[in-house]
């Protein structure tokens, strides 16, 4: 605070009392020299001398006190005035000071006054809070008191060459305060007085956060422009006044064919086709001198390559400040490529929108939200609506409703689920048809055929009866067979058999009576005793043709196992085995079943012995009480495809199919993996 005492003395304040101690002196000294003089001049009597002596002295004091008074009255009043001027001029100058000092404190940068010796005269708040130090403590004290060695000495240094060299310098410096490392940037002069410089004053301002960030933008810099540099995308920077290339990666220099030096050479309008170059000129001067608050994706342009081709490009770009000047910054992207598949896209879909609205089949799309995306015509006709357009964007459940909870629904739902094909079949009541649906699920989207297939339904059920009536007539024809074989066979056996037997044994008994006569004939009767053998034989065969020896009295699995052992197959060097499941010893099954299954297996065993040129023949039967199971394979030449077909005037592979569709078996005939044929049986049977 300013001080309200008045200030001390000073020795021109001591000059008006000289002059009244002057004043007083001489006018006592002439007093005395005059007054004496006139007295002695005016009373010769010694006692009135001596008496006006006395009043003469009494009137010089009363006369000297009274100007003595006077003059002192009037001097003090003067230094009264003379005081309080001073003391406003303090007040003032106190006044100053702490406005001065008010508005340093107010200060965000630090300010300071240093003497010549480098020590504090005058600081401010923030160069104590910098400092960690109070305003008392901090005065008077030098900056190696408070800093670093290292760190003083290069301040000192830089304010003794300013003293010196007397001019104003711009520093920076990185310091320890009481708030850790700072950065900080000081603008110092010479303090000067009327004697001189007299010291130092500076301002320092704390920009570690600017410096952070500065240091920031410049790592952010170089990141771009290593981005820029290696990024696989051609791009550049063109001026916005001239529209020349300022900069270039090395992507845009491979990419265009021209080189670095020939792209800072040239303006962006070269880059477009010669027909195109003014009006491309306008148009991109125009856009980039439009204001860019953010990326900007503009094109396709067309682009031409040093060596004349011309590319389809889109600009991803947006102003900047390039080098002090406004500039456009610019990522190509070739899109030739994606153009042309985007045109041949476009015309497959017109293509296949084309083909589905033609097509007999109703056909609809439905996206990830069950709404229809796409419907043709066919499908828009079996709803009621006039056009496809009616069906788009509706729930597919709200165009086809009487489908919930139906085969049709669940369908969807695993296609959708799964991601796999569904095809499901089913009656549709509201439109009393049998429909095919074929469900194709791609990605969220699930894409469905419709086919009315009422037609095939009613011919396959056709086809069952005709089937039905097929089988029911082979069975009877099969049971009429085995009834037939067994009366011829009994027959021969009973008839012919017994005949030819009784007729060998009178030959051999005129065969075996002496004499001239038996002698003569002995020839014709050895000859007719041959072809009696012989034809007993034959019936014999045709007998165990007719009637498989143990099918009836011990099931198939025996009757096969002595079909193989009586097979000439043997004698023709060819390799025969039977395989037997475990479960099949013992197992009968109807007299139809095994009388069925045995006759293709002889089949299927005449055709590998007589036209396969096999060496080997495998046959197997396995199943139970409920399931038969038989597969005859060789490793002959393997079937023809017309004999799969049965070729006219060949009925084998005719004949086991009927068999096989008499019982309601499924048999299988084709080429074996490795070569051969293979004829298997397979059939779901009831226990007899």
């Amino acid at each position: 605070m300013p001080s309200t005492h008045p200030p001390p003395m000073s020795a021109s304040s001591f000059a008006p009392f000289g002059r009244v101690v002057a004043g007083y002196g001489v006018v006592g000294v002439l007093w005395i020299l005059w007054s004496d003089a006139l007295v002695e001049l005016l009373f010769e009597n010694i006692e009135l001398l001596a008496a006006a002596q006395a009043w003469k002295g009494l009137l010089f004091v009363l006369v000297t006190t009274g100007l003595l008074f006077l003059f002192l009255r009037r001097v003090h009043a003067r230094m009264q005035r003379q005081a309080e001027v001073e003391l406003e001029a303090l007040r003032r100058e106190a006044q100053t000071a702490a406005l001065l000092q008010a508005l340093m404190d107010s200060s965000p940068d630090a300010i300071f006054a240093k003497d010549r010796q480098g020590c504090y005269l005058l600081v401010n708040r923030e160069t104590e809070r910098m400092a960690g130090k109070g305003v008392t403590p901090m005065l008077g004290l030098r900056v190696q008191d408070l800093l670093p060695a290292e760190q003083a000495d290069k301040i000192w240094e830089d304010e003794r060459r300013i003293m010196r060299e007397g001019r104003i310098e711009t520093l920076e410096y990185e310091v320890d305060t009481s708030e850790g490392l700072r950065t900080f940037n000081s603008i110092k002069g010479p303090l000067r007085d009327e004697t001189g410089t007299i010291g130092v004053f500076g301002m320092a301002r704390d920009i570690t956060d600017m410096v952070t960030v500065r240091r920031q933008l410049q790592e952010s810099e170089r990141r771009y422009r290593l981005l820029f540099e290696n990024n696989p995308q051609p791009m550049w920077v063109i001026d916005l006044e001239t529209l020349e290339f300022l900069a270039v990666n090395d992507a845009a220099v491979a990419h265009y064919g021209y080189s670095r030096d020939e792209f800072l050479s040239m303006r962006l309008p070269v880059v477009a086709p010669p027909d195109l170059v003014s009006g491309l000129e306008r148009v991109m001067q125009a856009k980039l001198k439009a204001p860019s608050v953010a990326h900007q994706v503009t094109g396709p342009w067309p682009h031409r390559l040093k060596d004349g081709r011309v590319i389809d490009v889109e600009i991803t770009g947006r102003n900047i400040e390039f080098e002090g000047r406004p500039a456009r910054i610019g990522l190509i992207n070739d899109v030739t490529a994606k153009q042309r598949v985007e045109l041949e896209r476009d015309a497959a879909h017109r293509l296949l929108e084309d083909v589905l609205s033609r097509v007999t089949d109703a056909f609809v799309s439905a996206g990830p939200d069950q709404r229809l995306v796409y419907a043709n015509d066919r499908a828009a006709r079996l709803v009621g609506l006039a056009s496809p357009q009616d069906m788009l964007g509706h729930i597919v459940w709200d165009v086809f409703p009487d489908s919930r909870g139906t085969r049709f629904e669940a369908a969807y739902w695993r296609a959708r689920e799964s991601g796999r094909s569904e095809v499901v079949e089913d009656w549709y009541q509201p439109w009393g048809l049998w429909l095919e649906v074929r469900l194709y699920p791609a990605g969220d989207h699930v894409a469905g055929y419709i086919t009315d297939i009422t037609a095939r339904k009613q011919a396959e059920h056709e086809l069952q009866q005709s089937k039905a009536t097929l089988s029911d007539l082979s069975q009877r024809l099969m049971a009429q067979e085995r009834f037939t074989t067994r009366r011829i066979a009994q027959s021969l056996h009973d008839q012919l058999g017994q005949q030819l037997s009784s007729a060998r044994l009178y030959l051999d008994v005129a065969m075996a009576r002496p004499g001239p006569a038996q002698n003569a004939a002995s020839g014709p009767l050895a000859k007719a005793s041959g072809m009696l053998d012989s034809a007993i034989a034959h019936v014999r065969d045709v007998l165990r043709e007719m009637r498989p020896p143990l099918l009836e009295d011990q099931g198939l699995a025996a009757a096969l196992d002595n079909e193989l052992r009586a097979s000439p197959a043997s004698d023709l060097g060819l390799a025969v085995e039977l395989e037997l499941g475990t479960s099949v010893r013992g197992i009968r099954w109807t007299d139809a079943v095994e009388y069925a299954a045995f006759m293709i297996a002889r089949e299927a065993i005449g055709n590998a012995v007589r036209h396969a040129q096999a060496t080997r023949v495998r046959v197997s039967l396995d199943g139970d009480a409920g399931h038969l199971r038989m597969r005859i394979e060789d490793n002959g030449k393997g079937i023809e495809d017309d004999d799969l077909q049965g070729r006219p005037g060949h009925l084998g592979i005719v004949g086991m199919r009927e068999r096989a569709a008499a019982i309601g078996a499924d048999l299988l005939v084709e080429r074996g993996t490795a070569g051969g044929t293979v004829v298997e049986l397979t059939r779901e049977v009831a226990a007899p």
